[in-house]
């Protein structure tokens, strides 16, 4: 095509119809360019669509399994911390049943070894001669006065 333009730029025609001749082919090309040119705008058009279609569908599938994964996540944070709540509740119910079973334990090995009982009984008739005494002089005392 760019010899074609050369030896039109070189001819030296005398007449139109000369021209015409020799411009006829460069036309042809030309049309031919611009017809493929245009199949190529085209075929760039549909793919450059079908790339926008797949792009936005990956990115919709994207967004979604990252909209899930956060809704799993929340889930599972939710999760835990209801299982948190528990063990606390579960922690207070052992600190209370250990407390309980210890308190039992220790009274059943009071119980089973019997500490030494210290019983102190007193006779009221020698608490009685002990005191005659004493009593008798404080009456005497009372009497006298």
């Amino acid at each position: 095509m760019a010899s074609q333009i050369e030896a039109v730029r070189q001819a030296k025609h005398q007449s139109a119809e000369d021209l015409a001749v020799t411009l006829e082919p460069l036309a042809q090309a030309l049309a031919a360019l611009t017809d493929e040119t245009r199949q190529t705008l085209i075929e760039i058009d549909r793919k450059s669509r079908e790339q926008g279609e797949t792009f936005t569908r990956q990115l919709t599938e994207s967004v979604k399994g990252y909209k899930e994964a956060a809704a799993e996540a929340n889930k599972a944070a939710e999760s835990l911390d209801r299982a948190g709540q528990r063990m606390e509740w579960r922690h207070y119910a052992l600190a209370v049943m250990t407390g309980l079973v210890t308190a039992a334990l220790v009274s059943a090995f009071w119980l089973w070894l019997h500490p030494p009982t210290i019983q102190n009984s007193l006779d009221a008739e020698a608490v009685a001669e002990a005191l005659k005494p004493a009593v008798i002089e404080a009456l005497k005392g009372s009497k006298s006065k």
